[in-house]
């Protein structure tokens, strides 16, 4: 049975792999940062009627369809250009990707209360840091799951689109709590991932600050996605009270 071993981590290289793991996480907490900054300034730009609501009232779902398109591309750049490009060409795209984020988050206020929002965050933060510790400080070989893993997350996909056309999936909550069991172990998952990432790298000091970036964009996906299935879930209840 295939292992990781605390006595590995725990090693000469550990302060090292600490430090690595460190670099993602802020990484990470500087694209939410990003993301949540330039959604309150578009908000306050919709609210007050400024230059933001005059673009959304003459075209909403083209903004909406140029940003999904954009953050397909920029997400199919870093992916596959992860070699060849340099560090602080990684960066920038990985932050453009969190600012378009907050351009489309800029209207959940508009569907969301504040209190649910923050309540929301609050939930998804105790939730992804609980299973970033336990991807982080298992033993267990979690590749070993990564087919059931993406198995399960390509049926969430599946779902999500059928929501689209049928009017039960689309009023239940299943596919929310099924989003958030996904995304649970996918942040174990990735934050293993960062671990394989620090070693596999070598002594490619510029690969391997890549491979940084591409983990804090993994973990920052999966701290979006449950802050979206925890906020449909806290809306949805909050609409029946």
């Amino acid at each position: 049975m295939s292992e990781f071993h605390r006595t590995d981590y725990y090693s000469s290289a550990g302060d090292t792999l600490k430090a690595y793991v460190n670099k993602v996480m802020l990484r990470m907490g500087i694209g939410l940062a990003i993301t949540g900054l330039v959604a309150f300034a578009l908000f306050m730009s919709l609210v007050n009627g400024g230059f933001f609501y005059s673009i959304l009232s003459a075209a909403y779902m083209p903004v909406v369809l140029v940003c999904s398109i954009a953050q397909l591309v920029l997400c199919i750049v870093l992916s596959s250009r992860l070699t060849s490009m340099s560090t602080s060409a990684c960066t920038a795209i990985f932050y453009g990707y969190a600012a378009l984020t907050g351009v489309t988050f800029s209207v959940l206020p508009l569907v969301f209360d504040f209190g649910t929002i923050f309540q929301a965050f609050l939930f998804a933060a105790v939730m992804f840091f609980s299973c970033a510790v336990i991807g982080h400080t298992t033993d267990v070989d979690l590749t070993r799951f990564s087919g059931l893993i993406f198995g399960a997350l390509i049926a969430l996909v599946i779902a999500s689109l059928l929501s689209l056309f049928i009017p039960v999936l689309r009023d239940s909550l299943l596919i929310s709590y099924l989003g958030i069991g996904v995304f649970l172990v996918l942040t174990a998952y990735d934050m293993q991932k960062i671990r394989s990432f620090y070693y596999s790298s070598g002594a490619y000091g510029e690969m391997r600050e890549n491979l940084a970036v591409y983990g804090a964009f993994e973990l920052y996906l999966d701290f979006i996605n449950l802050f979206l299935y925890v906020l449909r879930i806290l809306g949805s209840r909050n609409r029946r009270n």
